[in-house]
C-alpha cells in the first residue's frame, strides 16, 4: 500500500479516488477496453439500486472491498465472495471448500471472524457437521449482508469517491 495515500489521523482520513485506483488489482484495470479506468458516472449510479447491483459490477465490487479494508472490515466482503463460490463449487471439493470458509471467517477466534449471533453459528456448524450442501453457508450470508446492506454499502454510497464517479467528467 502506498505511504502517502490515507493518512494515519482519523478526522483528515479521506478516500481519493487516485488513492483508491493505486490499491486496485492491476489486472482489474487491464480489462477495461477505454483508455480511462474510471466508469462512466451512468454505471456507477447503477451501484446505488442495490448491494446486488454494487457487487455484479467487478469494478464496483473492487471499489467496495477497497473500500471496506480501508474501514478494517473487509472480512465480511471476503466472506461473502466466499459463499458466493461455494455456489459454483463442483460436489467432490464442496466439503473441503465448506470447511475452510467455516475456519476462516465463522469459527470462533478465526483469522477473519465475521459477526454473526450465537443461533446463526450454531445453524451453520450444525449443518457442516451434516453433509454440507452449496446452501449450508446461506443463513450466516444472509446475515452478513444484511449488515452491509444496512451499514458499509449505505456508507460506500455516501462516500466522497462514490460522489464523484457519478458526476459528469469535466469538459
Amino acid at each position: 500500500m502506498s505511504s502517502g495515500c490515507i493518512s494515519s489521523e482519523p478526522q483528515q482520513e479521506k478516500l481519493h479516488k487516485n488513492c483508491l485506483i493505486e490499491l486496485l488489482p492491476s489486472n482489474l484495470l487491464r480489462r477495461r477496453p477505454a483508455p480511462s479506468v474510471r466508469p462512466t458516472p451512468e454505471e456507477a449510479k447503477e451501484w446505488a439500486r442495490s448491494f446486488r447491483h454494487l457487487t455484479a459490477s467487478k469494478y464496483g465490487l473492487a471499489l467496495f472491498h477497497v473500500f471496506l479494508a480501508r474501514e478494517y472490515s473487509e472480512e465480511n466482503i471476503e466472506f461473502w465472495l466466499a459463499c458466493e463460490e461455494l455456489k459454483t463449487c463442483r460436489p467432490n471439493k464442496l466439503s473441503v471448500k465448506a470447511q475452510r470458509i467455516f475456519d476462516e471467517f465463522i469459527a470462533p477466534h478465526s483469522p477473519k471472524e465475521v459477526n454473526l449471533d450465537a443461533l446463526t453459528r450454531a445453524e451453520v456448524t450444525a449443518s457442516l457437521t451434516k453433509r454440507p450442501d452449496r446452501t449450508c453457508l446461506d443463513l450466516a450470508q444472509r446475515r452478513v449482508q444484511g449488515l452491509l446492506e444496512r451499514d458499509a454499502y449505505l456508507r460506500f454510497l455516501q462516500c466522497e469517491l462514490y460522489q464523484e464517479l457519478c458526476k459528469p467528467p469535466a469538459p
